[in-house]
Protein backbone atom coordinates (compact mmCIF):
# COMPACT_ATOMS: atom_id res chain seq x y z
CA UNK A 1 0.00 0.00 0.00
CA UNK A 2 1.32 3.72 -0.86
CA UNK A 3 1.20 6.34 1.38
CA UNK A 4 -1.91 8.96 0.95
CA UNK A 5 -1.29 11.49 4.15
CA UNK A 6 2.02 12.35 5.43
CA UNK A 7 2.26 14.12 8.67
CA UNK A 8 5.69 15.63 9.14
CA UNK A 9 7.22 16.91 12.07
CA UNK A 10 3.99 18.31 13.50
CA UNK A 11 3.96 20.60 16.62
CA UNK A 12 0.89 22.45 17.93
CA UNK A 13 0.94 24.90 20.77
CA UNK A 14 -1.41 26.86 22.59
CA UNK A 15 -0.89 29.59 25.15
CA UNK A 16 -2.38 28.92 28.60
CA UNK A 17 -2.60 31.65 31.47
CA UNK A 18 -0.55 31.14 34.33
CA UNK A 19 -1.50 33.92 36.75
CA UNK A 20 -3.03 37.49 35.75
CA UNK A 21 -0.84 38.79 33.58
CA UNK A 22 1.47 35.64 32.56
CA UNK A 23 0.96 33.30 29.91
CA UNK A 24 2.90 29.77 29.17
CA UNK A 25 3.32 27.57 26.20
CA UNK A 26 1.35 24.37 26.34
CA UNK A 27 2.45 22.01 23.52
CA UNK A 28 -0.23 19.70 22.92
CA UNK A 29 1.60 17.95 19.74
CA UNK A 30 5.70 17.72 19.41
CA UNK A 31 7.44 16.66 16.59
CA UNK A 32 5.25 14.48 15.59
CA UNK A 33 5.47 12.24 12.24
CA UNK A 34 3.49 9.44 10.64
CA UNK A 35 1.98 8.18 7.28
CA UNK A 36 -1.19 6.65 6.59
CA UNK A 37 -1.62 4.59 3.87
CA UNK A 38 -4.27 3.70 1.26
CA UNK A 39 -6.85 1.55 2.81
CA UNK A 40 -5.56 0.79 6.06
CA UNK A 41 -6.67 1.22 9.65
CA UNK A 42 -4.31 3.75 11.49
CA UNK A 43 -5.11 3.48 15.32
CA UNK A 44 -3.90 6.35 17.52
CA UNK A 45 -4.06 5.60 20.38
CA UNK A 46 -3.54 7.13 24.15
CA UNK A 47 -4.78 8.54 27.32
CA UNK A 48 -7.11 11.36 27.42
CA UNK A 49 -5.00 14.61 26.87
CA UNK A 50 -2.56 12.99 24.98
CA UNK A 51 -3.34 14.78 22.08
CA UNK A 52 -4.87 12.37 20.10
CA UNK A 53 -8.03 14.46 19.23
CA UNK A 54 -5.48 17.31 18.34
CA UNK A 55 -3.48 15.71 15.89
CA UNK A 56 -7.61 14.77 14.29
CA UNK A 57 -7.72 18.38 14.10
CA UNK A 58 -5.30 19.20 12.29
CA UNK A 59 -5.66 16.46 10.01
CA UNK A 60 -9.10 17.51 9.45
CA UNK A 61 -8.28 21.49 9.18
CA UNK A 62 -9.88 22.58 12.66
CA UNK A 63 -6.73 23.62 13.68
CA UNK A 64 -3.55 25.43 12.16
CA UNK A 65 -0.41 23.54 13.64
CA UNK A 66 2.51 25.86 14.72
CA UNK A 67 4.94 23.95 12.50
CA UNK A 68 5.38 21.40 10.44
CA UNK A 69 2.91 19.79 7.50
CA UNK A 70 0.48 17.27 6.67
CA UNK A 71 0.90 16.41 2.96
CA UNK A 72 -2.07 14.73 1.30
CA UNK A 73 -0.90 13.27 -1.78
CA UNK A 74 2.33 15.07 -1.49
CA UNK A 75 0.39 18.72 -1.61
CA UNK A 76 0.01 20.61 1.96
CA UNK A 77 -3.26 20.46 3.10
CA UNK A 78 -3.71 23.99 3.59
CA UNK A 79 -2.94 24.66 0.46
CA UNK A 80 -6.24 22.96 -0.65
CA UNK A 81 -9.63 24.16 -1.44
CA UNK A 82 -12.60 22.34 -0.56
CA UNK A 83 -12.04 19.19 -2.54
CA UNK A 84 -9.75 18.64 0.01
CA UNK A 85 -13.27 18.10 2.62
CA UNK A 86 -14.42 15.86 -0.10
CA UNK A 87 -11.19 13.54 0.40
CA UNK A 88 -11.36 13.42 4.33
CA UNK A 89 -14.44 13.58 6.61
CA UNK A 90 -15.06 12.48 10.07
CA UNK A 91 -16.61 10.65 12.87
CA UNK A 92 -16.98 12.56 16.18
CA UNK A 93 -17.22 10.55 19.29
CA UNK A 94 -21.07 11.09 20.43
CA UNK A 95 -23.51 11.67 17.65
CA UNK A 96 -26.25 13.42 20.22
CA UNK A 97 -23.27 16.42 20.24
CA UNK A 98 -22.51 15.90 16.47
CA UNK A 99 -25.93 15.72 14.93
CA UNK A 100 -28.26 18.62 14.85
CA UNK A 101 -31.39 17.85 16.79
CA UNK A 102 -33.40 19.62 14.29
CA UNK A 103 -32.87 18.12 11.31
CA UNK A 104 -34.35 15.12 9.92
CA UNK A 105 -31.84 12.04 9.18
CA UNK A 106 -32.06 12.32 5.62
CA UNK A 107 -31.32 16.29 5.78
CA UNK A 108 -28.17 15.23 8.20
CA UNK A 109 -26.83 12.82 5.88
CA UNK A 110 -27.66 15.69 2.75
CA UNK A 111 -25.95 18.18 4.15
CA UNK A 112 -22.39 17.51 2.61
CA UNK A 113 -24.06 16.99 -0.96
CA UNK A 114 -25.52 20.11 -0.53
CA UNK A 115 -22.02 21.81 0.36
CA UNK A 116 -20.47 20.09 -2.48
CA UNK A 117 -23.39 21.28 -5.13
CA UNK A 118 -23.96 17.43 -6.00
CA UNK A 119 -27.13 16.15 -7.74
CA UNK A 120 -28.95 13.22 -7.25
CA UNK A 121 -29.03 13.93 -3.72
CA UNK A 122 -31.87 11.94 -2.68
CA UNK A 123 -29.96 8.63 -4.31
CA UNK A 124 -27.19 9.47 -2.71
CA UNK A 125 -28.28 9.92 0.77
CA UNK A 126 -30.22 6.55 0.49
CA UNK A 127 -27.36 4.69 -0.61
CA UNK A 128 -24.91 5.77 2.27
CA UNK A 129 -27.81 4.95 4.35
CA UNK A 130 -27.83 1.37 2.87
CA UNK A 131 -23.84 0.87 3.21
CA UNK A 132 -24.75 1.45 6.91
CA UNK A 133 -27.28 -0.72 6.99
CA UNK A 134 -30.29 1.66 7.92
CA UNK A 135 -33.37 1.03 6.92
CA UNK A 136 -34.30 3.91 5.00
CA UNK A 137 -37.90 4.55 6.42
CA UNK A 138 -35.82 6.40 9.28
CA UNK A 139 -34.67 9.18 7.07
CA UNK A 140 -37.73 11.32 8.20
CA UNK A 141 -37.01 10.83 11.60
CA UNK A 142 -34.53 13.39 13.96
CA UNK A 143 -31.83 12.07 15.87
CA UNK A 144 -33.74 11.90 19.40
CA UNK A 145 -35.86 9.24 17.94
CA UNK A 146 -33.04 6.93 17.03
CA UNK A 147 -30.89 4.42 19.78
CA UNK A 148 -27.65 5.28 20.19
CA UNK A 149 -26.22 3.13 17.67
CA UNK A 150 -28.70 3.94 15.15
CA UNK A 151 -27.55 7.73 15.57
CA UNK A 152 -23.94 6.91 14.92
CA UNK A 153 -24.74 5.02 11.93
CA UNK A 154 -26.35 8.20 10.73
CA UNK A 155 -23.13 9.70 11.56
CA UNK A 156 -20.77 7.55 9.30
CA UNK A 157 -23.66 7.55 6.50
CA UNK A 158 -23.01 11.71 6.25
CA UNK A 159 -19.07 10.76 6.47
CA UNK A 160 -19.19 8.71 3.83
CA UNK A 161 -21.74 9.91 1.62
CA UNK A 162 -19.44 11.87 -0.46
CA UNK A 163 -17.44 8.54 -0.78
CA UNK A 164 -14.07 10.19 1.03
CA UNK A 165 -10.77 7.99 0.86
CA UNK A 166 -9.93 8.89 4.66
CA UNK A 167 -12.21 8.97 7.73
CA UNK A 168 -10.45 10.53 10.93
CA UNK A 169 -12.80 8.59 13.38
CA UNK A 170 -12.37 10.48 16.84
CA UNK A 171 -13.40 7.66 19.64
CA UNK A 172 -16.51 6.73 17.59
CA UNK A 173 -17.66 3.59 19.84
CA UNK A 174 -16.62 5.61 23.09
CA UNK A 175 -20.24 6.56 23.81
CA UNK A 176 -21.88 3.14 23.01
CA UNK A 177 -22.91 -0.26 24.70
CA UNK A 178 -20.49 -2.93 24.07
CA UNK A 179 -22.95 -5.04 21.54
CA UNK A 180 -23.24 -1.72 20.05
CA UNK A 181 -19.51 -1.07 19.88
CA UNK A 182 -19.10 -4.38 17.86
CA UNK A 183 -21.64 -3.66 15.16
CA UNK A 184 -20.23 -0.58 14.66
CA UNK A 185 -16.59 -1.65 14.48
CA UNK A 186 -17.91 -4.45 11.68
CA UNK A 187 -19.32 -1.33 9.70
CA UNK A 188 -15.89 -0.13 10.30
CA UNK A 189 -14.23 -2.84 8.66
CA UNK A 190 -16.79 -3.20 6.10
CA UNK A 191 -15.79 0.25 4.89
CA UNK A 192 -11.98 -0.25 4.86
CA UNK A 193 -12.79 -3.61 2.69
CA UNK A 194 -14.10 -0.86 -0.17
CA UNK A 195 -10.63 0.91 0.43
CA UNK A 196 -11.49 3.62 2.62
CA UNK A 197 -8.48 4.56 5.25
CA UNK A 198 -9.51 5.69 8.56
CA UNK A 199 -7.10 7.27 11.29
CA UNK A 200 -9.26 5.63 14.05
CA UNK A 201 -8.44 7.87 17.34
CA UNK A 202 -9.32 5.84 20.57
CA UNK A 203 -8.00 5.58 24.22
CA UNK A 204 -9.21 2.29 24.51
CA UNK A 205 -6.25 -0.53 23.31
CA UNK A 206 -8.79 -3.17 23.06
CA UNK A 207 -10.22 -1.75 20.74
CA UNK A 208 -7.18 -0.91 18.45
CA UNK A 209 -7.01 -4.58 18.65
CA UNK A 210 -10.49 -5.38 17.19
CA UNK A 211 -9.85 -2.49 14.12
CA UNK A 212 -6.20 -1.69 13.55
CA UNK A 213 -3.51 -2.47 11.27
CA UNK A 214 -0.89 -0.33 12.74
CA UNK A 215 -0.84 1.23 15.74
CA UNK A 216 0.62 4.75 17.13
CA UNK A 217 1.05 5.72 20.92
CA UNK A 218 0.77 8.74 21.65
CA UNK A 219 1.41 10.27 25.22
CA UNK A 220 2.43 13.87 26.49
CA UNK A 221 1.86 15.25 22.61
CA UNK A 222 5.07 13.13 20.86
CA UNK A 223 4.64 9.65 19.74
CA UNK A 224 6.16 6.47 22.06
CA UNK A 225 6.04 3.76 19.34
CA UNK A 226 4.46 2.81 15.75
CA UNK A 227 4.48 -0.27 14.44
CA UNK A 228 1.93 -3.23 13.20
CA UNK A 229 -0.28 -3.54 15.73
CA UNK A 230 0.41 -7.26 15.95
CA UNK A 231 3.49 -6.43 16.98
CA UNK A 232 2.56 -3.68 19.28
CA UNK A 233 0.55 -5.47 21.30
CA UNK A 234 2.37 -8.74 21.57
CA UNK A 235 5.55 -7.02 22.43
CA UNK A 236 5.26 -3.49 23.01
CA UNK A 237 8.85 -2.02 22.97
CA UNK A 238 8.03 1.64 25.15
CA UNK A 239 7.22 1.35 28.81
CA UNK A 240 4.52 3.76 28.01
CA UNK A 241 2.92 1.10 25.91
CA UNK A 242 3.33 -1.65 28.47
CA UNK A 243 2.03 0.38 30.49
CA UNK A 244 -1.51 0.93 28.50
CA UNK A 245 -1.42 -2.86 27.80
CA UNK A 246 -1.14 -3.58 31.89
CA UNK A 247 -4.10 -1.33 32.49
CA UNK A 248 -6.64 -3.28 30.11
CA UNK A 249 -9.55 -4.36 32.35
CA UNK A 250 -9.42 -8.08 33.19
CA UNK A 251 -12.06 -10.68 32.84
CA UNK A 252 -11.48 -12.14 36.61
CA UNK A 253 -9.70 -10.27 39.74
CA UNK A 254 -7.63 -12.68 39.76
CA UNK A 255 -5.97 -12.08 36.83
CA UNK A 256 -4.60 -8.86 37.82
CA UNK A 257 -1.27 -7.88 37.62
CA UNK A 258 0.85 -6.13 40.31
CA UNK A 259 1.36 -2.25 39.05
CA UNK A 260 4.96 -1.76 38.16
CA UNK A 261 4.16 2.29 37.24
CA UNK A 262 3.48 4.96 39.54
CA UNK A 263 -0.05 6.21 38.74
CA UNK A 264 0.52 9.70 40.72
CA UNK A 265 -0.51 12.38 37.96
CA UNK A 266 2.54 14.34 36.65
CA UNK A 267 2.83 17.42 34.86
CA UNK A 268 4.06 16.50 31.35
CA UNK A 269 7.97 17.58 31.13
CA UNK A 270 8.63 20.38 28.12
CA UNK A 271 11.64 18.31 27.13
CA UNK A 272 13.17 14.91 27.06
CA UNK A 273 10.45 12.11 27.32
CA UNK A 274 6.87 13.21 28.66
CA UNK A 275 7.01 9.73 30.44
CA UNK A 276 9.96 9.90 32.21
CA UNK A 277 8.43 11.07 35.63
CA UNK A 278 6.27 7.58 35.64
CA UNK A 279 8.16 5.18 34.41
CA UNK A 280 10.40 2.42 36.30
CA UNK A 281 13.02 2.47 33.56
CA UNK A 282 13.54 5.88 34.07
CA UNK A 283 17.30 7.47 32.89
CA UNK A 284 18.60 10.70 33.77
CA UNK A 285 18.95 10.81 30.20
CA UNK A 286 15.10 10.64 29.91
CA UNK A 287 14.93 14.09 31.30
CA UNK A 288 16.67 16.25 28.64
CA UNK A 289 16.70 14.08 25.30
CA UNK A 290 14.90 10.94 23.82
CA UNK A 291 15.93 8.68 21.14
CA UNK A 292 14.51 6.92 17.83
CA UNK A 293 15.36 3.70 17.32
CA UNK A 294 13.72 1.38 14.75
CA UNK A 295 13.42 -2.16 15.38
CA UNK A 296 12.13 -4.77 12.56
CA UNK A 297 10.36 -2.23 11.07
CA UNK A 298 9.00 -0.09 14.47
CA UNK A 299 9.98 3.18 15.33
CA UNK A 300 10.54 3.68 18.79
CA UNK A 301 11.29 7.53 20.82
CA UNK A 302 12.91 5.71 24.01
CA UNK A 303 16.34 6.16 25.19
CA UNK A 304 16.51 2.14 25.85
CA UNK A 305 16.87 1.16 22.65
Amino acid sequence: MDTILQVKDLTKVYRIRKGLFRREPFYALKGVTLSLRRGEVLGVVGESGSGKTTLGKVILRLERPTSGSVLFEGKDIFSLGKEYTREVSVVFQDPRNSLNPRMRVKEIVEEPLLVHGERDRSKKVREALERVALDPSLMERKPDDLSGGQRQRVAIARAIVLRPRIIVADEPTASLDVSVQHEVLKLFRSLKEEGIAFIFITHDIRVIDKIADRVVVIYGGRIMEVGEKDEILRKPLHPYTRFLLSNVPVRHPRERKPADFQEIEYEVPREGCPFAPRCPDYMEECSSEVRRAELDGRVVYCNLY
